[in-house]
């Protein structure tokens, strides 16, 4: 029994910096829940774009647009939209090309470019985004929501 107790021990004493650098997968940053007429206009958040997903897996078949580059599993941000917006703008820009990909109550979009966005109708729900990166290389992003049209 008290080697039994011994060996547990040296286990969890070999074991804790593994499970203590185990970090949980879960969204960078919840936006601001929002409603038509919201301040400040743009709501801007930041990030980490990549990882080592491919985008046409997240989004599956049912994407509209082309999903293009590498992302994290889990997304980087989620943003609940309250009450229908009649024009809602989600850009993502950095120093390369990036890619969004949105998962909304109403489908799956993703758009790619230097500074992709996603605009129009959007409906009350709950919507993940993921920011990939041609390569999956991590890098800054900023992220605008804006109700204002260009």
């Amino acid at each position: 029994m008290k080697f039994l107790k011994q060996l547990i021990t040296l286990l969890g004493v070999a074991l804790a910096p593994v499970l203590l650098s185990v970090t949980p997968t879960m969204s960078q940053e919840a936006l601001k829940p929002l409603s038509p007429r919201f301040t400040p206009d743009p709501q801007v958040y930041y990030g980490k774009a990549g990882g080592d997903v491919p985008l046409q897996v997240i989004a599956t078949s049912k994407a509209n647009g082309s999903c293009q580059g590498l992302a994290d599993q889990a997304p980087n941000h989620t943003l609940t939209i309250l009450k229908n917006f009649g024009f809602l703008s989600v850009t993502v820009s950095g120093d390369r090309n990036l890619s969004l990909l949105v998962k909304g109550p109403d489908g799956i979009y993703c758009r790619s470019g230097k500074s992709p966005e996603l605009s129009g109708a959007w409906v009350s729900g709950q919507y993940e985004i993921w920011v990939g990166t041609t390569n999956g290389d991590r890098i800054n992003y900023q992220l605008s929501v804006s109700e204002t049209s260009p």
